[in-house]
């Protein structure tokens, strides 16, 4: 099969396999630990020769020289990193949020390992984390990565990206919505132990007998949990909101490589 392929087509194929191994290997829920990677190589290679007869006008020289062949596979690296990790950026300020909340509530010091990541965060991250990859999967979050990931060799073929300053304010511009996004999703629970707090210094104040410490701390444990609990269609809507504003910076940065 592969003597009736040109080494042109053999490097494209490697090109594209090279871009779409390394957005996997970051993407959220598709990139997860827990997934083997046996399977991501495979899906990777399935992709690959599902994509390559889609590529055309590709800028190579039919006898391309090795450095030239390692250049442009190290640059397609780069951009499927690129297209994988603006993905985690979503999940980055869920796992912000959580902490917060965490630190608010008082389990600031419980860890669990979070089966994506394989990395120790709090039990309230891992809460928000799980629901909003069920979330994510729900709004078909999944297929949208993968819509994207093809729409990038179609408006980005394969040697043919740019990096420029565009590239850097959609990704400065993601960064900040972590933290803009997070203290929304956390808004309603810490206004919740905020109001607590001022009503337990305020009965410290009319009653100073009582111990407001060991009072205060599993009260606001009891109601921080509750706020989580009702609050839950308000992180499913900010979490929608969110997804909208991830998928304008997704195209935009697909746009962007091509410009």
């Amino acid at each position: 099969m592969w003597d009736l392929l040109t080494n042109k087509e053999i490097i494209i194929f490697l090109l594209a396999f090279a871009r779409i191994t390394s957005a996997l290997a970051v993407m959220p829920i598709l990139g997860s630990q827990s997934i083997p990677a046996q399977a991501k190589i495979g899906a990777s290679l399935l992709f690959s020769a599902l994509i390559v007869p889609m590529i055309h006008n590709v800028p190579l020289p039919d006898a391309p020289t090795i450095p030239l062949v390692i250049l442009n596979i190290s640059k397609e690296v780069v951009v499927g990193l690129m297209l994988g990790f603006i993905g985690t950026l979503l999940f980055a300020s869920i796992e912000l949020a959580g902490r917060l909340l965490a630190i608010q509530i008082g389990f600031g010091m419980v860890n669990v390992i979070d089966p994506q990541s394989q990395r120790t965060v709090s039990v309230i991250a891992q809460i928000k984390s799980l629901l909003a990859s069920m979330i994510f999967i729900i709004i078909d979050g999944h297929h949208f990565l993968l819509q994207g990931l093809y729409q990038s060799f179609m408006a980005v073929p394969v040697t043919t990206a740019h990096f420029n300053t565009l590239l850097y304010n959609i990704n400065v511009h993601m960064g900040a919505t972590i933290f803009l996004s997070a203290i929304k999703i956390g808004a309603p629970i810490i206004t919740t132990l905020l109001l607590t707090s001022v009503a337990m210094g305020l009965v410290a104040r009319v009653v100073p007998q009582m111990n407001v410490f060991i009072v205060g701390f599993p009260l606001k444990i009891g109601l921080g949990l509750m706020a989580m609990i009702i609050s839950l269609p308000i992180f499913a809507y900010v979490f929608k909101l969110m997804f909208i504003d991830f998928k304008t910076s997704y195209l935009a940065l697909i746009r962007a490589l091509g410009s």
